[in-house]
């Protein structure tokens, strides 16, 4: 076994690096791009093996790791958190990641062309599904279903929490 001697000259021209970039609040190109190269690697190799539904699947992890390094090397939050989000972005559009529409991500939406969600409920007031009724009980329903999925989508981010809490006429507790 190879044993590697310690380099207290690399190591102090490290953490001066690390320090120098926690107070810019931004990494040397170089950092940066291989930083980005690596992340594309977890990315398409956790996608690829099925460990992820999405390239996206690791960004809450990835960006939540990057920040807290980052922090720990005396970064602040909100500078820490800009660089995770900036180095993610660029590795998303390296492995030629195209984020989801927001209608995909919604529990409706089925993956697979001909994919069959099989519903014996209503999907709004979960009354059983007359026979030939695949989603909804009626067309009242239906009706109902789509114009409060429109509203949802067409809501300001102000909005938005509103319209989700007050689902169905009824205020829920936050």
């Amino acid at each position: 076994m190879k044993h590697h001697r310690f380099d207290s000259k690399a190591w102090e021209r490290k953490r001066a690096r690390d320090e120098q970039d926690a107070r810019r609040g931004k990494l040397g190109k170089g950092r940066f791009d291989a930083l980005v190269v690596r992340l594309v690697g977890v990315i398409k190799l956790a996608f690829e093996a099925g460990d992820t539904g999405s390239m996206f699947g690791l960004e809450g992890p990835l960006r939540h790791g990057i920040r807290s390094d980052l922090c720990l090397q005396g970064w602040r939050w909100q500078a820490a958190d800009d660089m995770a989000r900036e180095l993610l972005a660029d590795a998303f559009r390296m492995a030629r990641a195209i984020r989801p529409g927001w209608d995909e991500g919604q529990p409706d939406w089925t993956i697979h062309a001909g994919t069959l969600i099989e519903r014996t409920l209503c999907v709004r007031c979960k009354a059983p599904l007359p026979e030939r009724h695949f989603k909804f009980c009626s067309d009242l329903c239906a009706s109902a279903h789509f114009h409060m999925m429109a509203d949802r989508k067409q809501a300001s981010e102000d909005s938005a929490y509103d319209k989700v809490v007050k689902f169905n006429g009824r205020k829920y507790a936050a």
